[in-house]
């Protein structure tokens, strides 16, 4: 059976797909982290956390992306840009909020450019 996290990943995926987006690689991982998504259009590479939550009892799911989570985001980030590195693009990082209510999609929030470097 899949995790809340994978589901809500794959929900992701769908929402920026249907939005315009690419999709350019998920679960990249290097020894410093991993990011969930990352994700282009219009010259925009946009790297995204996924955070999913069965319910709100301990916070909204965007909540759990803590100053220490955005620090390995950015340094994972900055490895892919050397290894893709894209010329012309703007990068961005960005938060995908995924709520279930008793197991039913509750809520999907898109939070763009959530922090930055």
């Amino acid at each position: 059976m899949n995790s809340i996290g994978q589901i809500g990943e794959d929900i992701a995926v769908q929402y920026l797909t249907k939005k315009g987006y690419q999709i350019l690689e998920r679960n990249f991982t290097t020894v410093f982290g991993e990011i969930d998504i990352i994700a282009e259009k219009k010259n925009i590479i946009c790297f995204v956390e996924v955070k999913s939550r069965k319910s709100s009892r301990y916070g909204l799911p965007e909540e759990a992306v803590t100053d220490r989570k955005m620090k390995k985001i950015i340094k994972v980030a900055q490895l892919y840009n050397k290894k893709k590195y894209y010329k012309n693009k703007i990068y961005r990082f960005d938060v995908i909020s995924v709520k279930f209510d008793k197991g039913i999609l509750e809520e999907i929030k898109y939070i763009e450019d959530a922090f930055s470097q």
